[in-house]
């Protein structure tokens, strides 16, 4: 090294901290220093700073804010159970806000959860994107300039016998915050700007885009091609039901903000809890009925819903709690962010915890059934909706003419 002296040039403020004889002292300095000069002493630099020295006592009242904050959870429950586990927690107490799309999420591939379905993994989405809600809070964003946000992000270690140095083992690690608040998109879909099937091959799974029902309509989406996890959904939508000899129906179902004969109903919510899921099931799902065979018969009617998971291709997300990403080698059950409970258990394998989301005012194809398949729909379990087009497009996320979403 030369013996020319660096000069550095202070456009704001130097904070510099001087330890001297353990006893703390900083000094708030201006203007123009050069390294390698000698600093003033210890108390100079106070003096001229215009500070005073704090003694112990005065230091340890002072009480602030930690951006870095850590917990320790006890264990509880019996030996062995998915709660018998010491929990080492470490966040940050800020708000993380993001922007992103992601290609491909695969999490968990083969392995373990083979023996539930082989050859796949735990999660598997295409074309990912996290972004924040619009105005109304019930749907995406803008695009590029809007934010998913993580408050008090946090990484959480779920530790088996901790109190024992030679079995003391890591089974589960957790990525979580206190809410997450924003839109969770996923997939593309191959329709046209009408809604109508484009006729085009899917690039993702093959097949091709040509129906608004069964096969040829599950070829215009992909998305969410495995989950596992604990996923409390509300939902609503509208179904056109048209009945041989019975005419139309409106009908609806969950509380809606898009078709008034539904606006008033009870919020209707699904748990989605399981590893390697590809379908969401609801049995007896109850229909509100206006016209066609309500006027015949009942103003209500029932559905068993088959649909495939790369049909849905969003997420709402209105500072739902707990959220959070883990991966275990048994079931373990993490704790709430307050520690006063517990979390669904996660199974073994990688799991997505998401208690509250939003899947509101899908609008699906007009379905027609024959008379004695539509009478069916007066009963439990009733009529069957499997794979049906459900309206919902894959959001755009992109920046100018940049292009996957």
């Amino acid at each position: 090294m030369n013996n020319n002296k660096t000069k550095i040039i202070t456009r704001s403020f130097l904070l510099l901290a001087v330890a001297f004889q353990c006893s703390p002292a900083v000094a708030l300095l201006a203007g123009e220093m050069s390294i390698g000069e000698e600093l003033a002493p210890h108390s100079d630099l106070v003096e001229q700073s215009g500070l005073k020295p704090m003694s112990e006592d005065q230091l340890s009242q002072v009480t602030g804010q930690a951006l870095f904050v850590s917990d320790k959870i006890d264990p509880t429950g019996a030996a062995g159970s998915p709660t018998d586990f010491t929990f080492y927690r470490m966040g940050l107490d800020v708000e993380l806000a993001l922007n992103a799309n992601i290609d491909k999420i695969q999490l968990g591939c083969g392995g373990f959860n083979d023996a539930i379905a082989p050859g796949v993994c735990d999660i598997d989405m295409d074309f990912v994107r996290l972004m924040g809600l619009n105005d109304q809070r019930n749907g995406p964003g803008d695009p590029v300039t809007s934010d998913f946000v993580l408050t008090r992000p946090f990484i959480e270690i779920a530790v088996r016998n901790d109190g024992s140095g030679s079995q003391r083992e890591v089974a589960g690690i957790k990525i979580g915050s206190q809410t997450a608040d924003g839109y969770f998109g996923v997939g593309r879909d191959y329709l046209n700007p009408d809604g109508s099937p484009s006729g085009q091959t899917n690039q993702e799974h093959g097949g091709v885009c040509n129906d608004n029902i069964g096969a040829g309509a599950l070829a215009c989406h992909s998305g969410i091609n495995r989950l596992s996890g604990a996923i409390g959904t509300e939902l609503s939508g509208t179904v056109p039901i048209t009945v041989t000899l019975s005419g139309s129906s409106n009908s609806c179902f969950g509380r809606t903000s898009n078709n008034s004969l539904c606006a008033n109903n009870d919020r209707l919510f699904v748990d989605v809890t399981g590893t390697r899921l590809n379908k969401l099931q609801i049995p007896n799902l109850e229909l509100q009925l206006d016209g066609g065979l309500a006027g015949l018969l009942a103003d209500q009617a029932y559905a068993q819903v088959i649909e495939d998971l790369r049909f849905v291709h969003g997420f709402v997300l209105d500072e739902s709690p707990e959220f959070g990403l883990s991966f275990q080698r048994e079931q373990v059950a993490f704790p709430t962010f307050d520690k006063t409970g517990y979390n669904p258990i996660s199974n073994a394998g990688w799991w997505l915890n998401v208690p509250e989301l939003k899947v509101l005012d899908l609008v699906a194809e007009q379905q027609s059934f024959g008379l004695f398949e539509g009478l069916s729909a007066l009963s439990p379990p009733g009529i069957p909706l499997e794979n049906i087009e459900l309206g919902q497009r894959a959001p755009d996320n992109c920046f100018g003419s940049s292009m996957f979403c």
